[in-house]
């Protein structure tokens, strides 16, 4: 296991105030009153710093764990007797001077702390200095108190030397209701077999063989597993080694705080259940997209700037005679009285349908449920909030992001062009008729000089088919143009309406639902 620093704990405790900070309910009021008690703990654990550290011995009644925490000390500490449960409130001996504030904070009453050393040890036990050994009351006390007892100081200490007899090791309340429960304290914990004196080499080979399965079972496959007899000291060397390596390392303090605030985080990210990959991209959005571009008449505003240009166009660019009776018909638009083009435009874009608000309501609906099917049902339900308001402003919505949006186009420089070119050969036409006609009514008159010259009818004659021709060229051309030039138009507004939706979409309306799930995702990822 890699070293633990106090980053990796300030990052956890970031984390979990991140989760506390939490509107109500998004977390169970259980996690939320474990967490502060934690969070408090880790506060005060570390402003008492690293000098010290405190390992328990724990165990039931009967393991002998009293006689082997006095065997460990060296010193007749905690008091051993045949009646039971004998430890009522938890025992210390301290390694070293001070470590008076940690004893209080740990709360063992002052008449039960003990300092190890004196005169007469010289540096036999400087290895040690350090350390703070506590012996607990029994977890499997018939005095409630004792038991509770035994539990609160379990949650403070650093390290806990679990003491088990070859009677009860393999009892189903301390694997259950104790050591099962702690898998993420296995580098904090040692599992002592006492008592071994009263078993054969064989016995204890096999002994040691189940509580190994048994641990491994538990999740405790890493938890370190020895053997010892209070009453030969047998195994009473190779603890005390460890307890010298431990407080050695000063890294026990950290590493139980940090298995405690990574167990709560991993119990926070399961309640808070898994985050989307990404919350600005949720699934069913272009569906979504799809029912707000019909509701706000993309479609239809398209066509009618289709039509429109059409229209505009003819009479620009048509042949002159058709475009000016077109002139004298109404505009479809309806009359100006003010208005701009682009307000007529709007104006007789027809108004959203039941049909179409309910396709929308129904995408929104189906968005959420599967943005939101995996996450508990307090946050289902915010996010449902969310999308009730967003669609409750959905007119408002739409229409704002629509009106944004020009429609009427500048008209194009071509016009100009053709509509001159429609009138010259609309005017040749006309002289070449005239012409024509003029001639023949000579011919009739009898104007016979006049009808020698070759250009009284050869000139009428070439202005008529110049005419004719030109102008059947450019009401060719002229119409191609203006279809081609309605439908870039009526592109052109439904790509730029279509954007200014989806802008909406993703911002206006989907912006509550999706800052909830990004809120989910970031408080997920904080507790990492």
């Amino acid at each position: 296991m890699s070293r633990v620093t106090h980053e990796d704990i300030a990052r956890l405790v970031r984390g979990i105030d991140t989760a506390l900070g939490l509107e109500d309910g998004r977390i169970s009021p259980e996690t939320t009153a474990r967490a502060r008690t934690l969070l408090e703990k880790s506060r005060s654990r570390m402003d008492l710093g690293e000098d010290y550290t405190v390992v328990a011995f724990a165990g039931s009644t009967g393991s002998g764990k009293s006689s082997l925490f006095n065997a460990v000390a060296g010193l007749d500490i905690a008091r051993v007797g045949v009646r039971r449960p004998t430890t009522s409130e938890p025992t210390a001996c301290v390694w070293g001077d001070g470590g008076e504030e940690l004893l209080s904070w740990l709360g063992v009453p002052v008449q039960k702390r003990t300092w190890r050393e004196s005169a007469l040890d010289g540096d036999d036990e400087a290895s040690l200095h350090g350390l703070v050994l506590v012996d607990l009351p029994d977890h499997d006390s018939t005095a409630p108190e004792h038991r509770i007892e035994s539990d609160r100081m379990v949650e403070l200490v650093d390290v806990v030397f679990w003491v088990v007899d070859p009677q009860k090791y393999a009892d189903f309340s301390l694997h259950s209701h104790y050591l099962s429960q702690l898998t993420e304290h296995a580098s904090n914990m040692v599992v002592v077999l006492n008592q071994i004196d009263r078993l054969s080499a064989e016995e204890r080979k096999a002994c040691l063989e189940h509580l190994g399965a048994l641990l491994r079972a538990d999740g405790l496959g890493d938890a370190r597993v020895m053997a010892a007899s209070a009453v030969t000291r047998e195994g009473v060397p190779q603890l005390r080694e460890v307890l010298t390596g431990t407080v050695a390392a000063r890294e026990a303090a950290s590493e139980r705080l940090a298995s405690d605030l990574r167990a709560l985080a991993a119990d926070i990210r399961a309640e808070l259940g898994d985050p989307l990959a990404d919350p600005t991209s949720l699934p069913g959005t272009e569906r979504l997209v799809d029912a707000m571009i019909d509701a706000a008449g993309v479609p239809a505003l398209a066509q009618t700037v289709e039509d429109d240009y059409l229209r505009r166009a003819y009479r620009q660019t048509g042949y002159p005679v058709l475009a000016w009776m077109q002139r004298g018909q109404a505009d479809p638009l309806g009359a100006g009285h003010g208005a701009t083009r682009d307000e007529l435009l709007r104006a007789a874009t027809p108004e959203t349908t039941r049909t179409q608000s309910a396709r929308v309501n129904l995408a929104a609906r189906e968005l959420v449920a599967e943005a939101v099917g995996s996450l508990p049902a307090p946050w289902q339900q915010a996010v449902a909030a969310a999308e009730k308001s967003s669609t409750a402003e959905l007119t408002h919505t739409l229409d704002t992001a629509v009106t944004a949006v020009k429609l009427e186009r500048v008209t194009p420089g071509w016009w100009g062009g053709a509509r001159f070119a429609q009138i010259l050969f609309f005017v040749l036409t006309c002289l070449g008729v005239l012409g024509l006609v003029v001639a023949a009514v000579a011919a009739l008159v009898g104007a016979g000089e006049i009808l020698g010259s070759w250009w009284v009818w050869t000139a009428p004659a070439v202005c008529l088919i110049v005419g004719i021709v030109g102008s059947l060229i450019t009401s060719g051309l002229a119409r191609r143009a203006r279809e081609r030039g309605a439908a870039e138009a009526a592109e052109d507004v439904r790509t730029r309406l279509t954007a200014a939706v989806r802008q909406a979409a993703a911002g206006t309306y989907l912006e509550p639902i999706t800052a909830i799930l990004a809120e989910h995702k970031r408080v997920w990822e904080s507790l990492r």
